[in-house]
């Protein structure tokens, strides 16, 4: 995630150099042949002016559809942080030691069932970062986090036995969906802890209910991650755009040369402005419907999973709790 207010010169160019770099010998390229072998390349600007009107409601309607699935990501992550607190309260609230029937001396048990649970938001972070089939992990948005050195690649195993036993990592990292089965050793935790009497009945449902609330909220994530935006409209969308940047010169050309001499050469300023403005929109739309796959513009997932570990870790009352994840170079992971 992007945190400065203003998005630095440099990012903006490094999505877009190579395409002004074109837009401007395109143009030069078609007034030269208008110009000074008299080519009449010029055209009515009411086609031209129909399609580009067109072509904007077309990347309007996927820019919003794009960020719908963003900002639905970020709500599903924003759930997950809710009910991490609320799971780690519940914890240290319900469950007892079931041999000396105290709260207190529970402590064990807490700290398993909240570090178990530190284990799962981080295993879902990295099962969602991995790279989809469809993905573009070429793209500049890509770039931008890999040559800034911010690329989360972080392995699973590693960020498991730090939070739990290595034999129960094993077990997990064999899985096809690790997260699904470390809540699934919550559940039957907690079964355990109720036919043991440590955790009240009452207590035992609404911590149940939070399994199940984590569950739907990672199922939300992998629908987002596993079904991508549907091509037709992406696919589309850019090939109009493109279409539209081609046939645009011709049109100003007409415009610009009615002003009679080299004003012709007005063209390609003002090709480059308007291009740009729609090659922009549609890249904008192309870097924000995947919002998990280590791009500049993703879910910051790793700052919120250490969000998460810092409120259980400080509600156990541990000692040498990590710092919040800093943003580096503007971007947040």
């Amino acid at each position: 995630m992007y945190t400065a207010r203003e998005i630095k010169a440099g990012i903006i160019l490094s999505f877009a150099w190579r395409a002004l770099v074109f837009f401007f010998l395109y143009s030069a390229f078609l007034c030269c042949l208008n110009i000074f072998f008299a080519l009449p390349l010029g055209i009515s600007f009411v086609p031209i002016g129909l399609i580009g009107t067109a072509v904007a409601f077309y990347v309007g309607f996927k820019n919003n559809s794009s960020y719908e699935r963003l900002w639905e990501a970020r709500r599903i992550w924003g759930a997950i942080v809710n009910a991490s607190r609320t799971w780690g309260a519940f914890t240290l609230a319900y469950v007892k030691d079931p041999d000396t029937d105290s709260k207190a001396g529970g402590k064990k048990i807490h700290a398993e069932l909240i570090h178990r649970h530190i284990a799962y938001v981080n295993a879902l972070r990295i099962q969602l970062r991995q790279k989809s089939v469809w993905g573009d992990s070429n793209s500049v948005a890509h770039s931008v986090v890999k040559n800034k050195g911010h690329y989360d690649d972080s392995p699973l195993y590693q960020n498991l036995v730090a939070f739990i036993p290595e034999k129960d990592v094993k077990i997990f990292v064999s899985r096809k969906n690790p997260a699904t089965h470390i809540m699934k050793a919550q559940a039957i935790h907690l079964d355990e802890l109720f036919r043991s009497n440590a955790i009240s009945e009452r207590s035992y449902i609404h911590m149940m209910g939070l399994v199940q609330e984590f569950y739907n909220q990672q199922g939300a994530a992998e629908r987002i991650k596993n079904f991508p935006f549907p091509r037709q409209y992406a696919h589309f969308s850019k090939m109009f755009v493109n279409l539209f940047i081609l046939v645009l010169p011709f049109g100003l050309i007409n415009e610009f040369a009615k002003l009679g001499g080299m004003l012709t050469w007005l063209a390609v300023p003002c090709y480059m402005v308007i291009a740009w403005v729609f090659y922009t929109m549609e890249v904008v739309g192309d870097t924000s419907e995947n919002p998990f796959e280590n791009a500049i513009n993703d879910v910051p997932m790793t700052a919120i999973c250490r969000t998460i570990e810092i409120d259980l870790r400080e509600m156990l009352e541990e000692e040498n709790v990590p710092g919040p994840i800093q943003p580096v170079d503007n971007i947040l992971m």
